[in-house]
């Protein structure tokens, strides 16, 4: 694999600032090109060749290979374009897994995995399918995947993670936020300039096509999908690009169509909606003890009028600072939590100060070289986070567009609205066109999990009518977790049958 000396350090794959800071799932102007990732232009590619691929068991090639024990996992190192509008030019290489079929006299068309992301290494996904509710699968098909460019074995950029500022304790949110998007700001700017070709071609639709080169290095004539998360993204652009080379694809947890941070904040605040309702609701229940009021609008009146108040003057107890994210956070918390929560925000609504909580630091990304399967695994990329979800979203690099959003859903719910603040495109340099999934004839399922708050159920809904595939509503609040749950079975007859399942369905838990 080519060396690529710089390092990479999942919700959508989604980071929170700080819950002192902000809450925010599941992210300069450089000249240049932009890159070749519209539809048109992949629908023109001329695939090669199938290029044969050197298997190895993973255990013995990978260093760091992370499943213990396993014996049946092999990788090789695949290479592509980096831009595939100029396919003779430079190239990358990826690391791509399989375990194969168990009964090699009744292969059928492999099934490729990417179970999220994006940042995180993918390439295990195969050994962790076979572990689950669709491992049974694998008596049939070979299980596949890779590292999606830019991330753990293939080839990728590094650069530092950026560092959020620690402000004043008093310092009004508005500037806590700002300083948060300038540190970003200078992230992105930074490290988009350390190989700006490289980054400039981190889109799901260059992963699809990825694993299309991929399914061609196998000989296959088509190949089947299995997405979550950041994986469901990359299912509808290879579906979108090369529809008649896609068998089955089941997509779980799905990501949003059209990816716009300001609007999946609001989607991600609007799940939460419910359980403030019915603590609301308790308080207006429990006057008696905590005067609040008896009515359940004048109680979120004043809980709102008391984030607001914080987050332009806030307070500190202790190692707790007391601003609108406090507030927002204390009506959030679980049904077992409430009585605590209410006495919390009784004593502040006074002038006192809650009972003691810990301070959550903020993660540490781990970062290191990465040097093919030869070198260690890496940690998050948060560079490659970034990149897939901005380099195709112009609407969401000014703070004062993002600010103008988070007010507007604050003002439509001054309890719960705007509680969620992303910054990860702050400043983005680079542009590719944007695409949106599109319909077509093989067979898609979606399925989507009611009560989930990482991928709202709401974007299941949306690209149920953009790409037109059947549902499944799955009636619980897991992520990613269908392939955990009975439902699995579904998915299994789906790949096994073509049976697509819409309705309901209850998970273990239910």
């Amino acid at each position: 694999m080519s060396t690529i000396t710089r390092d990479r350090s999942e919700r959508p794959g989604r980071r929170r600032l700080p819950r002192r800071r902000a809450m925010a799932v599941s992210a300069v102007v450089m000249a240049g090109l932009q890159a070749s990732t519209g539809l048109s232009a992949a629908r023109a590619d001329r695939q090669p060749a199938g290029a044969k691929l050197d298997w190895h068991l993973c255990a013995s090639a990978a260093k760091e290979w992370p499943i213990k024990d396993d014996t049946r996992t092999e990788c090789a190192e695949l290479t592509v374009p980096l831009d595939y509008g100029k396919p003779e030019g430079r190239k990358i290489t990826l690391a791509v897994s399989r375990v194969r079929a168990s009964d090699p006299t009744a292969r059928a068309t492999p099934l490729a995995f990417v179970l999220g992301g994006p940042s995180f290494s993918n390439i295990s996904d195969p050994a962790s399918a076979t572990r689950r509710g669709l491992g049974s699968l694998n008596t049939r098909h070979d299980f596949v995947g890779l590292d999606l460019r830019g991330t753990g074995y293939s080839d990728h950029v590094s650069c530092d993670s950026p560092q959020l500022p620690e402000p004043a304790p008093t310092t009004p949110e508005k500037d806590v936020l700002k300083a948060a998007f300038a540190s970003q700001a200078e992230f992105n700017t930074r490290c988009a300039a350390a190989d700006p070709d490289f980054v400039r071609q981190l889109t799901p639709e260059n992963v699809a096509r990825d694993i299309d080169r991929l399914r061609s290095a196998l000989g296959s004539r088509k190949v089947n999908f299995y997405g979550a998360s950041f994986g469901t993204a990359v299912g509808m652009a290879y579906r979108s690009l090369f529809d008649a080379r896609t068998e089955r694809m089941w997509l779980d947890s799905v990501m949003p169509p059209t990816r716009h941070w300001p609007t999946m904040d609001g989607a991600t605040e609007a799940v939460g909606e419910e359980a403030v309702a019915s603590f609301v609701a308790w308080l207006a229940r429990h006057d008696a003890t905590y005067r609040l009021g008896a009515d359940e609008t004048g109680v979120r009146r004043r809980l709102g009028t008391l984030r607001n108040d914080l987050d332009k003057e806030p307070r500190v107890s202790g190692d707790t600072r007391l601003d609108g994210n406090w507030v927002a956070g204390q009506v959030a918390r679980p049904r077992d939590e409430w009585s605590d929560a209410a006495r919390s925000l009784v004593a502040v609504l006074k002038g006192g100060a809650p009972p003691t909580e810990p301070t959550a630091e903020a993660p540490t990304a781990r970062r290191r070289p990465v040097f093919g399967l030869g070198g260690p695994r890496s940690g998050p990329n948060y560079l490659q986070y970034n990149a897939v979800f901005c380099n195709a979203d112009a609407s969401s690099r000014d703070f004062e567009a993002l600010w103008a959003a988070r007010e507007a859903r604050r003002r439509a719910d001054p309890l719960t609205g705007g509680t969620q603040f992303s910054v990860w495109c702050a400043d983005w340099p680079l542009d590719s066109p944007a695409v949106t999934p599109s319909r077509g004839d093989s067979a898609l399922q979606l399925s989507g999990h009611l009560y989930e708050g990482v991928t709202p159920y709401a974007w299941a809904e949306q690209a149920k009518v953009a790409t037109g595939g059947a549902l499944l509503t799955v009636l619980d609040d897991g992520h990613a977790s269908l392939p955990s749950s009975p439902c699995a079975e579904k998915a299994v007859t789906f790949f096994r049958t073509g049976r697509k399942a819409e309705g309901t369905c209850r998970s273990a838990a239910d």
